[in-house]
């Protein structure tokens, strides 16, 4: 299963819980690609550029074809990438966490510094809008319900994959 949406959507939060319900692997992409490179992701796009760490992350990617069972919380433009979502769509379900964009803001505050495409939020909100039908191609879409935590929303997609089963 691949989460995927927007920067703050609760990906990583929201896979970890799927996966410990689950009691599968998590894998996170922007994680496996920091370890790869031994920098986070603001300083692999500013020393590297956007476009080492795009093929990085669909080499991340195609790597988790080798797990069976494994929660993958997607990095935020992974979506928007045709040989992604493809090869998303040849290992599993894919999973939009479909965060309003009034929540993806209350969510960042103060976290511009190590979101290197959040620069603005005028910038954000343009690339935001740029990505939603991308994100809205994912097989299953879920809206976190207000108040819902990441363990919450975690239960109710196992509910939904289930039904998909």
């Amino acid at each position: 299963d691949f989460l995927v949406g927007f920067m703050g959507a609760g990906k990583s939060t929201t896979g970890r819980a799927l996966a410990r319900r689950l009691s599968c692997l998590f894998a996170d992409l922007d994680g496996r690609g920091e370890a790869r490179f031994g920098l986070d992701v603001a300083d692999i796009f500013r020393r590297l550029g956007e476009p080492v760490f795009r093929a990085e992350e669909t080499r991340q990617l195609a790597a988790c074809g080798r797990y069976h069972d494994l929660v993958v919380a997607t990095g935020g433009g992974t979506f928007a990438a045709e040989a992604n979502r493809a090869l998303i769509a040849g290992l599993g379900v894919s999973v939009f966490l479909d965060v309003p964009w009034e929540d993806v803001v209350r969510r960042l505050p103060g976290k511009r510094a190590e979101r290197p495409l959040f620069a603005s939020p005028e910038a954000a909100l343009e690339l935001y809008r740029a990505r939603l039908p991308f994100y809205r191609a994912a097989d299953l879409q879920v809206r976190p319900e207000p108040g819902e935590d990441s363990e919450a929303l975690a239960g109710r997609l196992m509910i939904l994959l289930g039904e998909r089963a």
